[in-house]
């Protein structure tokens, strides 16, 4: 191109897309109704509140006995994954967990590549309901996706933290997902990354939800499909 105006732009794209999504996260929360618990305005973050967020959650929509599929994206240190655990007695749920555990594949704000890194090992868990698979989620999602029987309520937790990886998953999961089924975000809030793939993911696929809680200001939030 003549002007090379990718020269120009291109060092403002990060800022430019961050206040673009800003403006669709401020749109979409003015004008999304949120049917049941809600914690908006908060002055302060409390890592405690996404714990009221699923013991809502699990109380408004009956999570705790029956039969569920849970699927986590990002188990890191694996404390959602063991409150879940804990959380629905049923035998029949089945509870996985999906990590590089080696930390985050690429930048991701102020944590670098590499960030949050945990052994699987350390883990701990020995509930046999439990399984993981490392590697890359573009790696390891389709091949379980392949074996995979729709039949029970499914649990979707995404903490990805980045865009690629949550876009990634979303799509996978679409003709999986069924009326009733749940899909938390835990970084919602951050608009290029996990905000702008919910967008584009809602958009595209035209998937009918509602907002049945948020926590931290939207940075934790569940939807239900309807």
């Amino acid at each position: 191109m003549k002007w090379q105006l990718h020269q120009l732009v291109k060092p403002f794209n990060g800022i430019m897309l961050n206040l673009h999504y800003m403006a669709e996260l401020s749109a979409w929360r003015a004008t999304t109704k949120v049917n049941g618990y809600n914690d908006w305005f908060q002055k302060d973050w409390n890592y405690e509140r996404r714990l009221t967020l699923y013991t809502e959650i699990s109380k408004a929509e009956q999570l705790d006995s029956q039969a569920l599929d849970y699927f986590e994206f990002g188990v890191c240190g694996g404390h959602s994954f063991k409150w879940w655990l804990a959380h629905n007695t049923h035998p029949a749920s089945g509870f996985h967990g999906f990590d590089t555990f080696e930390g985050l594949p690429e930048d991701f704000g102020p944590f670098a590549k590499g960030t949050m890194a945990v052994a699987l090992e350390s883990l701990d868990i020995q509930d046999s309901r439990a399984h993981f698979y490392k590697g890359l989620f573009q790696d390891t999602l389709n091949p379980f996706l392949s074996g995979y029987q729709v039949g029970r309520k499914k649990l979707i937790h995404m903490d990805a933290d980045i865009f690629s990886a949550t876009l990634f998953s979303l799509s996978q999961l679409y003709r999986f997902l069924r009326p009733g089924d749940i899909i938390m975000f835990d970084e919602f809030a951050v608009p290029k990354h996990e905000f702008m793939a919910f967008k584009i993911f809602m958009d595209s696929f035209y998937i009918k939800y509602e907002v049945i809680a948020a926590a931290n200001n939207y940075l934790f939030l569940a939807i239900k499909i309807v």
